[in-house]
């Protein structure tokens, strides 16, 4: 086949990684091989569109990923820490690390673990089965203030379905049976589909954000739904691991996160974690996760305070690499200040 070269500077090289004018450039080139057209129509062509990729950069790569619909909580992280970047809602956390990696959006932002519900495995599989490929570039936080939302004026007596995603359920539980003893709890993707789900009966409410009941035809029957208990939902920015990584400020807190495969013996996470203690390195976050296929063998995720810059952290990570099969760095990130949910 008829390789096509067209010279263009580095800007344009990299705007050409962009596989919709990749796909263009090799349709053109096969159309040379068919005779549809001749090889100085063809490079004109090509020109053309380097030309136009000079002008206009492929939009994907501007567009920040998020678990949608619209109206979920990671959508309106996403929209605080990124304003003038337009949104790509994912259907599911799965979808938003696939976006990322096709080069569809440029970041996606996934929730890493409420304070009520605990740590959101489906991230930690993702990052786990992604490692070396994508990277965690900030971690974000959102003080969470849930609302009931319904058809307006419909009391709680009538109700018999709640929707939410998991984590509000596991936070709302008892409160639900003490108000709504007569309902069911519905598991949905995300808060924004329980409030679309919601919204089909008159008998169906849903614990959501409050913004979510204009963008559902819904009313807010009630926020916020508890608000004696804290309830902090922590999100992760990721981005392709060549991407680029956020500026480490020597004073802002950092954290490293870390995936590692241990010997199959006695004491191995005992001796990993060594090197951490020793050091002084505070850990914040160990999950452990089977290894699909391996039956009985696992991969731990796990999270330090600190950056790999850091001498400390830096001789820690050299002492744990030696004790483990596999050990690879996702990511070493700045956590940033928590937002606070807008009250309706």
């Amino acid at each position: 086949m008829l390789s096509l070269t067209v010279k263009i500077n580095t800007s344009a090289a990299k705007i050409f990684l962009g596989n919709a004018r990749k796909r263009l450039l090799v349709v053109l080139a096969d159309r040379i091989n068919l005779g549809i057209m001749s090889a100085s129509h063809v490079k004109v062509a090509a020109k053309a569109v380097v030309k136009t990729a000079l002008k206009e950069p492929l939009k994907g790569h501007l567009k920040v990923a998020y678990l949608g619909p619209e109206g979920t909580f990671s959508h309106l992280v996403a929209l605080w820490r990124y304003p003038k970047k337009p949104g790509l809602p994912c259907a599911t956390i799965t979808e938003v690390f696939h976006a990322v990696r096709s080069g569809a959006a440029e970041m996606g932002i996934v929730p890493i673990e409420n304070s009520s519900g605990g740590t959101i495995t489906e991230t930690v599989d993702l990052l786990i089965e992604q490692a070396g490929h994508l990277a965690i570039t900030e971690e974000l936080a959102l003080d969470v203030r849930l609302a009931l939302l319904g058809r307006a004026g419909t009391p709680f007596a009538k109700l018999r379905s709640v929707y939410s995603h998991v984590m509000p359920l596991r936070h709302h539980r008892e409160w639900i049976r003490e108000h709504l003893p007569n309902v069911s709890m519905v598991e949905s993707s995300s808060t924004a589909d329980a409030a679309k789900k919601a919204a089909l009966s008159a008998t169906s409410a849903a614990l959501a954000a409050p913004g979510a009941a204009a963008l559902y035809g819904l009313s807010i029957l009630k926020f916020p739904v508890r608000p004696e208990a804290v309830n902090v939902t922590h999100f992760f920015v990721i981005t392709s691991a060549g991407h680029g990584s956020t500026a480490l400020s020597p004073k802002a807190r950092c954290k490293t996160a870390i995936v590692a495969a241990l010997p199959q013996a006695s004491g191995s996470l005992h001796r990993f974690l060594g090197p951490f203690a020793r050091a002084g390195v505070n850990l914040c976050r160990i999950v452990s996760r089977p290894v699909p296929g391996q039956p009985e063998t696992y991969v731990f995720y796990l999270e330090v305070e600190g950056s790999p810059e850091e001498a400390r952290v830096k001789k820690a990570l050299a002492g744990a690499r030696r004790l483990s099969v596999r050990l690879e760095i996702p990511g070493s990130y700045p956590t940033r200040p928590r937002y606070r949910s807008p009250a309706p």
